[in-house]
């Protein structure tokens, strides 16, 4: 099955973002890559006006295996490989350690394809937090998302692909995440910039306020929602 382990980091300061850019595309994703179970990276950097958390950079990294215990095989490999100085450091000044997150989830549904937008290279990744209210709120919660919601939105302009995952409790980075809510949701899109991501989710807006995108009140509300441009390439194992 699928899983992903998202990345939050900054540098330490604009001076640096520079040299933190290079260090993170061009040493530290290949490195990282050689630990066994990665199957794919990509960075992105966050939107303007899409950025709830404090960090504005994300790494998107995909793994294969077969149960939570595997993740966190990989995860200890991933320690083990840094411990060993097989996947280096920033040097210091570079990388804002002190704010940087990690966590695993597992992916609990097949992703989604729009019937509308071909299937693509994604340019840019809209990423939402939430979950029931209510455990008693879960079984219609999850059918809204897995049968209406999704394919709602990836009816609209853009929208490529889109799939579920649940939050795992492990964790690659040991600081707190950035949110306690149970899934995390990825819609892959083809917009390149903030100006053709925000016309083309107006759709998704306009649809909400009309009433052709179904909402429901099992939703928590005033969960963080973010978007996400591509600023590298897919990177795969070399191994």
């Amino acid at each position: 099955m699928k899983a992903v382990l998202i990345v939050l980091t900054n540098p330490v300061s604009p001076e640096v973002e520079g040299e933190y850019n290079d260090w993170y595309t061009n040493i530290h994703v290949p490195e990282g890559l050689a630990v066994p179970g990665y199957t794919r990276v990509t960075r992105y950097q966050a939107f303007d006006g899409w950025d709830p958390f404090p960090q504005k950079y994300l790494s998107l990294h995909e793994l294969e295996v077969e149960s939570v215990d595997d993740i966190r095989a990989v995860r200890d490999a991933h320690h083990q490989f840094v411990a060993d100085g097989r996947v280096g450091r920033a040097r210091d000044g570079v990388m804002d350690r002190a704010l940087s997150r990690g966590w695993y989830y597992v992916a609990i549904e097949a992703e989604q394809h729009s019937a509308v937008t071909p299937s693509q290279q994604p340019n840019s990744v809209f990423v939402t937090y939430n979950q029931p209210k209510t455990p008693a709120d879960a079984a219609e919660y999850n059918r809204w998302y897995r049968d209406v919601h999704l394919p709602d939105v990836l009816s609209c302009p853009g929208f490529i692909r889109a799939q579920r995952f649940r939050i795992t409790d492990v964790a690659m980075i040991d600081q707190p995440w950035v949110t306690n809510l149970e899934y995390l949701n990825i819609y892959e899109h083809t917009a390149s910039n903030v100006d053709d991501y925000n016309a083309a989710f107006q759709a998704v807006r306009s649809g909400i306020a009309s009433g052709a995108i179904a909402m429901t009140d099992t939703l928590t509300p005033g969960a963080p929602t973010s978007a996400y441009g591509r600023i590298s390439e897919p990177a795969v194992p070399t191994r």
